[in-house]
């Protein structure tokens, strides 16, 4: 599903300012496999991201996705194919409409012929939907979505992008703005929908323990490198305590990083 060949990424290149992010970088991820991405502040998870969604071009080298050369392919190109959820929970729906109105966007993926095609039986097929979250939201269908909580709006955000039927998904430390109680739901929500509908998934999350617990493939990021690749019945046997210990081997250095840390007490 994903194949990135040999990039390279160089933010002012020949200049005092120059930052190389990526050298070389690699990586395949199979059909299906909902990978798990964990390391410090400024370990390239997010701007891998970018990336893959094409918000950012790398400098050098090739980007396929689903057998299909997308390295100078334009966000929005991509965007039919890539869902994408962010660490904030508001920017995923639009606050000043309706939540059938938000859901009925995200089904015909724009505004076009919004009204026309808002009628009872997709009304009902948004309340059936709508349960699976268990937040009594499906009776709050004509709502402005403004008036959710946000966990509510993120567990809405991820189920309208499996609903708009995504090759890939991209959770950017989707749950990091909740609090502890809905930060579970959304992610017991996540592991659902992608198992169930078999979704290639790269999830960002400072979270040590959610990174071991969610997911079949771990990787760990630092410097830009992939330094930890684990999978399988290795991925099912993990602790906070060895990958730390894995951490430390390949780098020759402690992980430094106080909120993951703190995530894994």
């Amino acid at each position: 599903m994903i194949q990135l060949k040999d990039i390279n990424l160089v933010f002012n290149p020949g200049t005092p300012n120059e930052n190389r992010v990526f050298q070389n970088l690699n990586l395949s991820v199979e059909k299906n496999e909902f990978v798990t991405i964990i390391g410090s502040n400024g370990a390239g998870k997010t701007t891998l991201f970018n990336l893959l969604s094409g918000r950012q071009m790398p400098t050098s080298g090739e980007i396929h996705i689903d057998g299909e050369n997308v390295t100078h392919l334009s966000e929005f190109k991509r965007a039919e194919k890539i869902g994408r959820i962010f660490q904030d929970p508001l920017a995923g729906t639009a606050s000043n409409m309706t939540l059938e109105d938000n859901m009925m966007i995200c089904s015909e993926k724009g505004f076009k012929g919004l009204k026309i095609s808002l009628n009872r039986k997709r009304r009902l097929f948004f309340r059936e939907q709508l349960k699976h979250l268990d937040m009594g939201l499906e009776d709050r269908l004509k709502s402005n979505v403004g008036l959710l909580s946000g966990g509510q709006r993120q567990a809405v955000t991820l189920l309208m992008m499996v609903l708009s039927d995504p090759d890939l998904v991209l959770l950017d430390e989707h749950t990091a703005a909740l609090d502890p109680r809905n930060a579970s739901i959304v992610l017991d929500l996540t592991r659902h929908f992608m198992e169930t509908r078999q979704l290639t998934t790269l999830m960002v999350t400072h979270n040590m323990q959610h990174a071991i617990d969610y997911g079949n493939r771990l990787l760990m990021m630092d410097s830009g490198q992939i330094v930890v690749d684990v999978r399988g019945d290795d991925k099912k046997s993990l602790t906070v305590e060895k990958l730390i210990e894995m951490f430390g081997r390949v780098r020759k250095k402690g992980f430094v990083n106080d909120k993951a840390l703190l995530s894994a007490v």
